[in-house]
């Protein structure tokens, strides 16, 4: 990261816009920030960390006073910086919130914080400007995160080392120096991990209860139910192995008692259904000498049926000759029907007594005439449409030439009308471009309304959290208070304690004398533990109740300043704007509506002209192609009329003497046809008639009508004879049937057999066999119940013992993540990844702080335990290579401590950088600190200096050394005045 140029105005002692341009200073490497104490030199690294964070290092916990007290109520606040990360050049706007004058009426209003991230783009055209990325407080904060890749807490480290902040991480104890390091390396994390590893440990401890309890009902399960079944005897103990013995041997036992019931049961039914069959069979017996009897009457009512059968039987060898005989008849009488009924109907102009070869001659000599007129009728029928053509033609062309005159009027129309719409439109865009910034400023001040109101309650809200804020705050002042003077009387007590446990003969505990001349003297109002407890846990609620007071005002003093910086105005002032807006954007919105239609007319302008234009080119042809066609009609109806006249003769026209043609042909084809089909039908009812009296001659019917008569159809045939089969297959089945019986209960009795003994002897040896079954399954079920539970403490005995070690794994795991014994070294899971991390800080800082203490000093990590049970691991001790020994920070002077905390702070950047994805450093700010070192020293800071700015690094130190401004030959001078300082830049070496 490198930083460019920083605009600072209205911003701390700044009131005019001050432009520091870093890239002028970077030749140089190293630079000088001077002027007078209390011009403004820090407050140039306060504008970059406020237009970076919006917050300034050293007003942390205090007011922050960040707009220049020289400026009017009028003048702005804001902080402007360019900087570079990898290829993107970005720039950062910032300004705090502040008061000015309302602009009507009276008092004052908070302009709320404001902030703009922009990026360098280039152009299509190779130009570059400035292009928005992120835009208020909050979304601006992200977007730094993410472009800068470093923390507030991390660019203090690493590249603004702040005035007064170089010894604190060095001097700083275990707890506090836990603090920094995890900010800058986010090991939140690891302590998480020791979080969820204690819940899984208290889990697991929850299981260990749930098994053992679950253990316990098994066991009162097992034993209930051993004692139901009668598996123990009174007062007698429980024994897995004894009560399944037992199980199996009362199981064996119900299941023995089943197969003999199940034996006799199928005893009992065998000889009940040996009963039952027998009867059955006699009631069947009885039942075919019934039916035998009634198919005996019914053969006597078929015997006619029989007889009619037979003489059908004998005449169905003539039905053929009977059919045929018929058939030949009844077409004669069909074909004489058929010629008289074509001679009524006779047509004039054929001779009726001609035979049939001349009327068929007749027929095939008008065919050829009406082959010959065919084609003058058609012409005859296209004559009409021919001028019927002619005459829709003409029309057609007429109303084309009328179309034509009227488009061209429309056309004239349209165009004009379309010229005055694009002077309307070109006026209304004019009137309507202002509607997305007029739609854009209505959504804001929506917004900042709603926030101008959440800021309202919440200031109502922060009266109540900072009244109770201050009754915390004295409540925690009186208790401990209360819990201090305890602790003073307590000790001040502890030696007349001491004293009333002497006894003669005995040492002192303290200085192991047998003698105790002058005891001191007894408390006769002393202070017990149990009042010293009870003022802690007074003094610990108190606290308790001031923290969670804190919080609560610290939340709200949040909502109150986010709500402010969103709404950046008042309610009043908001809701008179939005007003404005909203006029301003509902003229906009009905520019828009009208200039919208405009250009919707004028588009369906331009359509109609176009189809205006095609409809005339359209007419034109049509118009063309009108007066060909009506050429060429005039010639086709010359022609046909010259046909037609040939053709008709004596009729009114040539499809009338087809007519008459076509119906004499006709007359003449149908009496030939006619004709021959009644000669065909005599000769074939002569033969039928021969060929029948041959047949009845030959059989024993007397004449033809005999024979007919007999005759069945084939359906009636085929439903008698199967009548007739069908009973006498009946009959012969009942017969074999009760034959069949008769034989089977030849030594039966004919009265039916009683089968209600064998019936009750049945029922009661099931009834027997199913309360064995009934009993058999209550054990089985007792049995499995018995097994169920025995596997289930088995398992969870077997299951029991993996969790329980797993149990005694994550109680060491998570007592020594949480530096709980066995932790000897008291180092939690983050300490020691800390631990890790300082050792690196450690390591880089010792290369830079050995060649500024020419080898005399090298820092070391220390993970010895600390006093009183405190949390060790990141101890920091200076190794004195002059005495060979080791020693506290503490204990090295201000020069030195400035040596080592700047070795350390420079460490420290390297490391942090390395875990921020390797940005590159390219400008760092160092405030103050050279002033308590000697020459020579000073001389070994500069040299270190010197080699940080290799490889294009610009290093900008603010100093009131007299020797490193010599050495400087280039920097910033920072003039105060008491209309505000100014900052000069590329200062010559005198001015500095």
């Amino acid at each position: 990261m490198r930083i460019h140029r920083v605009q600072i105005e209205g911003f701390g002692p700044f009131r005019e816009r001050q432009d520091v341009d870093l890239d002028a200073l970077a030749p140089s490497g190293v630079f000088v920030i001077a002027g007078r104490t209390g011009a403004g030199k820090s407050s140039i690294l306060d504008a970059i960390c406020f237009a970076l964070y919006g917050t300034v290092p050293r007003y942390d916990g205090v007011d922050r006073r960040l707009r220049s007290d020289h400026g009017g109520p009028d003048d702005p606040t804001q902080v402007t910086l360019e900087f570079s990360t990898g290829s993107d050049r970005w720039r950062i706007s910032r300004s705090p919130d502040y008061e000015r004058p309302k602009r009507r009426g009276t008092g004052m209003t908070v302009v709320a914080a404001d902030a703009l991230l922009e990026r360098l783009e280039t152009d299509a055209d190779g130009g570059e400007r400035w292009v928005g990325y992120a835009a208020g407080p909050r979304d601006v904060g992200h977007a730094i995160d993410e472009v800068v890749g470093l923390s507030h807490q991390q660019f203090l480290q690493v590249i603004l080392l702040a005035q007064n902040r170089f010894s604190q991480f060095l001097l700083a104890g275990n707890t506090d120096r836990q603090r920094v390091l995890r900010t800058l390396f986010g090991t939140q994390i690891y302590e998480d991990y020791e979080k969820r590893l204690d819940e899984r440990r208290r889990e697991s401890e929850r299981e260990q209860e749930r098994d053992t309890g679950h253990l316990q009902s098994l066991q009162s399960d097992i034993e209930t139910l051993a004692r139901e079944a009668g598996w123990l005897v009174p007062d007698e103990t429980v024994d897995l192995e004894r009560l399944a013995a037992r199980a199996g041997y009362d199981l064996q036992t119900r299941a023995d008692a089943v197969d003999r019931a199940e034996e006799a049961l199928a005893a009992a039914e065998g000889e009940h259904t040996r009963v039952r069959q027998l009867r059955e069979q006699q009631q069947q017996r009885n039942a075919a000498r019934e039916h035998l009897a009634a198919i005996e009457i019914e053969s006597e009512r078929l015997g006619p049926d029989r007889v009619l059968l037979e003489r059908a039987r004998a005449a169905e060898p003539l039905r053929a000759a009977i059919e045929a005989a018929g058939r030949a008849h009844a077409d004669v009488e069909a074909t004489g029907k058929s010629e008289a009924s074509i001679l009524a109907d006779a047509v004039a102009g054929v001779d009726t007594a001609l035979t049939v070869d001349e009327l068929f001659a007749a027929a095939q000599a008008l065919t050829g005439d009406i082959a010959r007129w065919q084609d003058a009728e058609d012409a005859e029928q296209q004559l009409a449409m021919y001028r019927a053509d002619l005459n829709r033609a003409t029309t057609q062309a007429e109303a084309v030439r009328a179309v034509l005159a009227v488009t061209r009027d429309a056309l004239t129309v349209a165009e004009q009308e379309r010229a005055r719409l694009g002077d309307e439109i070109e006026k209304l865009s004019i009137a309507a471009a202002g509607l997305d910034a007029a739609r854009a400023e209505s959504e804001d001040l929506a917004m900042r309304l709603v926030a101008a109101r959440e800021a309202e309650t919440a200031a109502g809200e922060l009266v109540d959290a900072s009244a109770d804020r201050l009754t915390a705050s004295r409540a925690v002042e009186e208790a401990v208070a209360a819990w201090g003077q305890l602790m003073r009387r307590r000790l001040s007590g502890f030696a007349a304690e001491l004293a009333d446990g002497l006894t003669d003969d005995d040492p002192c505990p303290v200085c192991g004398s047998l003698d105790h001349p002058e005891p001191a003297p007894s408390n006769h109002d002393p202070v017990t533990d149990a009042v010293l407890a009870a003022a802690e846990e007074d003094r610990d609620r108190a606290l308790a109740a001031d923290r969670e007071s804190a919080a609560r005002h610290t939340a709200v003093t949040a909502r109150v300043d986010a709500a402010r910086a969103r709404a950046r105005g008042s309610v009043d002032e908001l809701h008179a704007r939005q007003r404005e807006s909203q006029s301003r954007l509902e003229l906009a919105e009905r520019a828009t509506e009208a200039l919208d239609r405009a250009r919707r007319l004028r588009g369906e302008l331009e359509a109609r002209e176009n189809e205006l234009r095609r409809e005339l080119d359209e007419a034109a042809a049509r118009l063309t192609e009108l007066d060909t066609a009506r050429t060429v009609l005039g010639g086709r109806i010359t022609e046909a009329e010259e046909a037609v006249a040939t053709a008709r003769g004596p009729f009114p026209s040539v499809h009338a003497r087809i007519a008459d043609a076509e119906a004499r042909r006709r007359m003449a084809q149908s009496l030939a046809e006619a004709r021959r089909a009644h000669e065909l039908a005599l000769e074939r009812v002569r033969d039928a008639d021969r060929e029948l009296d041959a047949g009845v001659a030959a059989s024993s019917f007397p004449d033809a009508p005999s024979a007919r008569a007999a005759l069945l159809t084939p359906m009636q045939l085929e439903d008698l004879s199967s009548r007739l089969s069908d009973h006498d297959a009946a009959k012969r089945i009942a017969k074999e049937r009760l034959l069949e019986l008769e034989l089977q209960l030849a030594d039966a009795p004919d009265d039916l057999i009683d089968t209600d003994a064998s019936l009750r002897e049945a029922t009661a040896a099931r009834e027997t066999w199913q309360r064995a079954v009934a009993e058999l399954a209550a054990v089985r079920e007792r049995v499995a119940r018995f097994g169920d539970v025995r596997a289930a403490i088995e398992r969870l005995n077997q299951d029991g013992e993996q969790r329980r070690e797993r149990h005694r794994m994550l109680v060491r795991l998570a007592d020594t993540l949480a530096g709980r014994a066995p932790n000897t070294m008291r180092m939690t899971l983050e300490t020691f990844v800390l631990a890790a991390e300082l050792e690196e800080i450690v390591a880089a800082a010792n290369l830079r702080l050995a060649d500024m203490s020419d080898g005399r000093y090298r820092l070391e990590h220390t993970d010895a335990l600390a006093r009183r049970g405190a949390a060790s691991g990141l101890g920091l001790q200076v190794h004195d290579a002059y005495t060979g020994r080791s020693r506290p920070p503490q204990s090295l002077s201000g020069g030195e401590t400035f040596l080592a905390s700047l070795a350390l702070a420079l460490g420290l950047a390297e490391v942090v950088t390395s875990r921020a994805g390797g940005i590159r450093l390219d400008t760092l700010f160092i405030d103050e600190g050279f002033g308590s070192l000697d020459a020579e020293t000073l001389e070994l800071a500069l040299r270190t200096l010197d080699d940080l700015r290799s490889g294009g690094r610009t290093i900008g130190v603010i100093s009131h050394v007299e020797a490193m401004k010599e050495q400087l030959p280039i920097g910033i001078l920072v003039e105060a005045s008491p209309h505000g300082s100014r900052v000069i830049t590329e200062a010559a070496p005198s001015l500095l």
